[in-house]
């Protein structure tokens, strides 16, 4: 089989023909030549990828390393706030000790509330990976800090009221005088007595004690104004409420110290003596009440202070 090739150039018609043999090798070359671009082909875009993988590779890592640096720098700082965190819950510790300590002096709280102990605390031991114990050391501290800081100001709290309830309770506790000094005597007793106006028998509610005129009268226990003024047949009155329905009167003030309204303690100067009202001479008609009773007031005069 032969294959003949007829072509005309410039007017001339000439034929070319191809053997079985030389179509063979040509058709081989070709395909040859068709490979080693296709293969040429394949490597350089196997070279332009492991390019591109690498190039990325790199941008990955430029990108990462601020990245990096930003965290540990952001690491850093936290890890330096704890440091400083614990510092400060330390100082905290050794403050409500020091605290506690002198709230507990010379009173029979101390063995409850001992401020030097570590508080008691238990449980199972449980096993714990050591790379992240070793991590979280200054989180465990904190935490422990954090305990003891809450244990400490739970026994403050409660302290405090236990002595903020015993003071009420203590200067609210009626007693003693409410008149001292040279002259101070009780002229009227509580009780039945000769009206000094009527000359008639009558009830006398409270006690009066005679004493110079602007002599301090002072309360004879915390509690609060709920009268500050004139009162008919009283003159200028004080009288202070303490709770539990107890009240006190304070009669014949020349002057009135005080306001309704005012918180006094045991002992505070409410008004000075006097002679107003109902009254012969200068001196104080002092009333105890008990839910509105009247009580005599001398066994208060006369009681001893609460401790």
């Amino acid at each position: 089989m032969k294959l003949s090739l007829v072509y005309a150039h410039k007017g001339e018609t000439r034929t070319v023909r191809f053997n079985p043999l030389r179509l063979f090798w040509l058709g081989f070359l070709v395909v040859a030549l068709i490979c080693s671009i296709g293969l040429w082909g394949v490597q350089q875009y196997q070279n332009l990828a492991r390019q591109q993988i690498g190039l990325l590779s790199q941008l990955e890592r430029s990108q990462a390393e601020p990245k990096l640096a930003q965290f540990e720098q952001s690491l850093r700082h936290q890890y330096s706030q704890l440091a400083v965190r614990v510092g400060q819950m330390q100082v905290e510790m050794t403050r409500l000790n020091a605290l506690g300590a002198r709230l507990i002096e010379d009173t029979e709280l101390a063995a409850e509330f001992d401020f030097s102990a570590t508080p008691p605390i238990g449980g199972p031991m449980l096993d714990i990976d050591n790379s992240n114990h070793a991590n979280s050391s200054v989180f465990y501290d904190l935490s422990q800090l954090e305990r003891q800081v809450d244990s400490k100001k739970k026994s403050l709290a409660l302290l405090e009221s236990w002595q903020q309830s015993h003071h009420l309770v203590t200067n609210s506790f009626i007693s003693g005088w409410p008149a001292k000094g040279p002259g101070i005597w009780i002229s009227s007793p509580f009780g039945t007595r000769v009206d000094p106006f009527t000359k008639r028998k009558a009830r006398h509610k409270g006690v009066d004690i005679a004493g110079k005129e602007g002599t301090k009268i002072r309360s004879v226990g915390a509690g609060v104004v709920v009268w500050a003024g004139s009162r008919f047949g009283y003159g200028n009155l004080v009288e202070i409420e303490h709770g539990n329905g107890m009240v006190t009167r304070y009669a014949h003030a020349k002057d009135v110290l005080v306001k309704e309204g005012d918180v006094i303690n045991k002992g505070d100067e409410i008004a000075l003596m006097g002679s107003t009202g109902r009254s012969t001479g200068s001196h104080v008609h002092f009333e105890v009440l008990k839910n509105g009773q009247a009580l005599n007031p001398s066994k208060f005069i006369y009681r001893k202070t609460k401790t």
